[in-house]
């Protein structure tokens, strides 16, 4: 990989403005800059490392980290460059999918995310987010695999939506994942617009969208979920919208016991934030960053705006990457945790949370800084976080 590339092109990333300013609030409200106690993960997490997996696999800036739910103990891993890399039990690995020609591959766009149909094992379905220019625009796309269960059909290509798109290259967030109702969940940016399409419900930017993939309504590839927050509206409001008012949402993760759904938003120059999700309300980008006022800087109006569950300020890191909820079976003291990190610091957390509120932040290792991209879990629910130089590391007791 050309490190100048990498650097300049992947993260930009969640940083580009994120990085710029470095002013504002250092504190999550208790006094210790929400970034947990330095032990090592607490309550036992001590020992808790990662280690190094897929070494012998050539990853390019992976920025997404998924399984297929299909049995087969594979797991797939997005390059930003276009292309998806699949890698089996054994460590065999190979090209599932080539994009690159159709990927508009600069800053923060690329090919960001993929997610495979819960009855992907049945029908082959798989969808992906990525950019494309002429004109800039975010595209989700269907595509099937092929005879051989390790590569896709790319001539399969079936475009569910597109996302009109600001000519600036940051803030596409990229995530899309399907939810435990089956529906498909879809995070754009604002677009690298300052924030003035987030709060701007008739637009598709700066928002987590909710489509129906298997029940299209007419003249459309997908359909609106009738409970959508704003389904049958009359101001001309987008029906996908499920809740708006984010700058960059670049990764969320829903918790597959309990349903909650966690985003991780991108900061300016003084918040990162984790939001927990609700259908119809307004997260305050660019009103508000984090609990702090953005716009104006002071003095700004925060009713109706939904404040984080939990932030950090700068002395803490820059640009904050979610995340997933532990439920695999190695690591008894993470179980429920939801992990996260920041790309800029290199740190990552374990934040508890018991339904209601955050009951800890426990800081569970580091990597170096502008480093952290991505988490996912394989099929047994352990978790993997990747790095922006292609190595990947599970997490895991030491000795084991």
């Amino acid at each position: 990989m050309d490190l100048r590339k990498g650097l300049f092109l992947i993260f930009a990333l969640l940083i580009f403005a994120s990085s710029c300013g470095g002013g504002g609030g250092g504190s999550d409200g208790d006094g210790d800059d929400g970034g947990g106690d330095g032990d090592g993960g607490g309550n036992g997490n001590a020992e808790l490392v990662p280690v190094r997996v897929f070494a012998g696999v050539p990853l390019d800036a992976p920025v997404d980290f998924e399984n297929a739910g299909d049995g087969t103990g594979r797991v797939f891993i997005v390059e930003q460059r276009g292309t998806v890399r699949v890698i089996e039990p054994g460590g065999e690995s190979g090209t599932f999918l080539d994009l690159q020609d159709k990927v508009f591959h600069s800053g923060e766009s690329g090919l960001l995310g993929i997610a495979f149909h819960p009855e992907y094992e049945n029908n082959g379905h798989f969808y992906v987010y990525y950019v494309a220019d002429g004109p800039r625009r975010s595209v989700i796309s269907r595509f099937t695999v092929g005879a051989d269960p390790d590569i896709a059909d790319a001539g399969s290509e079936l475009v569910i939506l597109e996302i009109p798109q600001p000519q600036a290259t940051n803030h596409k967030a990229g995530q899309l994942t399907f939810g435990p109702d089956g529906y498909l969940y879809i995070a754009t940016g604002d677009g690298g617009s300052s924030g003035s399409t987030s709060r701007d419900r008739t637009n598709l930017l700066g928002s987590i969208l909710r489509i129906d993939v298997d029940n299209p309504d007419a003249g459309l590839e997908y359909g609106i979920p009738g409970d959508n927050p704003f389904a049958g509206n009359t101001q001309d409001w987008r029906e996908e919208i499920y809740a708006y008012g984010f700058r960059n949402p670049w990764r969320f993760a829903f918790d597959p016991l309990s349903g909650v759904l966690f985003v991780g938003d991108v900061g300016d120059a003084a918040r990162e934030e984790i939001d927990l999700i609700e259908p119809g309300l307004d997260y305050g980008w660019d009103v508000m960053e984090g609990s702090l006022c953005h716009n104006p800087p002071s003095g700004c109006d925060t009713e109706g705006l939904e404040l984080p569950i939990f932030e950090y300020g700068r002395e803490t890191g820059r640009a904050i990457v979610a995340g997933l909820f532990y439920r695999g079976g190695d690591i008894p003291e993470l179980f429920g945790k939801f992990l996260y990190g920041d790309y800029v610091s290199g740190r990552l957390w374990a934040l508890g949370w018991d339904g209601a509120a955050v009951t800890g932040n426990d800081e569970i290792t580091a990597f170096e800084p502008f480093s952290v991209t991505a988490f996912g879990i394989d099929e047994e629910g352990e978790a993997y976080v990747c790095l922006i130089d292609g190595s990947v590391y599970r997490f895991a007791l030491e000795g084991n």
